[in-house]
């Protein structure tokens, strides 16, 4: 079993979708929040359980003209090198589905990877050969067990690599231990174990489960230890199939946290500075007018009568009223700080 530096937990190969998502490489495609099952641990908020269609948190709507450019622009803009397509489960919208992968596969071609995530609910042979066609990658299915033969059956055999997404339920090691060896029996070809996340919507339903938070305040108490038996028991008893265990932290800090520092690395103005953490910094001063003559137009912007500007200029204000600006390089640019910055020589 190895110890990925994110805190991942592998036993065989890890699959491409959770190699490019661990590196900050893909663009997250939210197909729709609507989903035929109702997990009582379904972290997604009320205002995504509806039929609603975002890109990296950008909001379109599949029926816009500009759909296409807006899709592949954000796509470029994270420096992606595949796609999740997520929700809700996606199959729900299945013409939407298709057309998104069709879009993507004409634009970016076959090496940029595409992987799905779904219920299995509707999953036929029929549909299976339309994700086929269309060119999908890797298929995620986070299934009721009860329809686990039937999924198995619509996959048998498919060009698709197919495995299975399942949380990691504290003191469930018996459960999981019987799926893994369900899921190589029936030819999936890996097991994806998530840790099990704490959330808003879902906080209520866990605690009354006897499920405890952590002091992370985003996974829950034994959860890692119980997914790491699994492995550790597969491992021992020479499981074939891959398995690879996800922390929470991962999407927060490596799946979201590396894609807005890459977005941060295409999007920021010459005046703007990427920091570590995927941030964008800059300066705002009022009343600097007087002092832009000789200074290139690429190293400032006029905004509502104030100068946006490099933090590099800073020895050169004087007098003035100046901010320390800090935003998210998402495509809001929502600013989570704005600091007041003494001058010596401030009036």
């Amino acid at each position: 079993m190895r110890v990925l530096p994110t805190g991942s937990l592998v036993v065989g190969k890890l699959p491409k979708g959770c190699e490019l998502c661990q590196r900050g490489l893909k663009t997250v495609i939210f197909v729709t929040g609507m989903c035929p099952r109702r997990c009582f641990y379904c972290p997604l908020s009320r205002e995504r359980r509806r039929d609603v269609f975002l890109v990296n948190e950008v909001k379109l709507k599949a029926d816009n003209p500009k759909f296409v450019n807006s899709l592949i622009s954000e796509i470029y803009r994270s420096a992606s090198l595949g796609a999740s397509l997520t929700g809700g489960d996606p199959l729900i919208r299945l013409e939407r589905t298709l057309h998104v992968i069709q879009v993507i596969r004409e634009f970016l071609g076959d090496e940029f990877h595409l992987h799905l995530y779904t219920t299995g609910k509707t999953l036929t042979v029929n549909v299976v050969k339309k994700l086929e066609k269309v060119g999908l990658d890797e298929l995620r299915v986070h299934p009721d067990l009860n329809d686990l033969p039937k999924i198995a059956e619509a996959l048998r055999g498919s060009a698709i690599e197919y495995g299975l997404e399942v949380p990691a339920l504290p003191r469930s090691e018996r459960m999981l231990t019987r799926l893994v060896a369900k899921a190589e029996k029936m030819g999936f070809k890996f097991v994806n174990i998530n840790e099990l996340e704490f959330s808003e919507e879902n906080s209520v339903a866990l605690l009354q489960r006897g499920y405890t938070m952590s002091g992370d305040y985003i996974s829950a108490i034994g959860s890692k230890e119980t997914a790491a038996k699994v492995l550790k028991r597969a491992e021992r008893e020479g499981i074939g199939i891959d398995l690879h265990f996800c922390p929470v932290i991962v999407k927060d800090k490596y799946q979201t946290g590396l894609r807005l520092f890459r977005r941060g690395q295409v999007t920021a103005k010459p005046y703007e500075r990427v920091t570590d953490f995927g941030t964008i910094i800059r300066l705002e001063v009022t009343n600097m007018r007087e002092m832009l003559k000789g200074v290139p137009k690429a190293l400032y912007k006029l905004r509502d009568g104030k100068v946006l500007t490099s933090i590099d200029m800073l020895p050169l204000i004087k007098g003035k009223e100046v901010y320390l600006v800090e935003e998210l390089s998402s495509s809001d640019r929502l600013e989570i700080s704005r600091e007041r910055i003494h001058l010596a020589e401030e009036t």
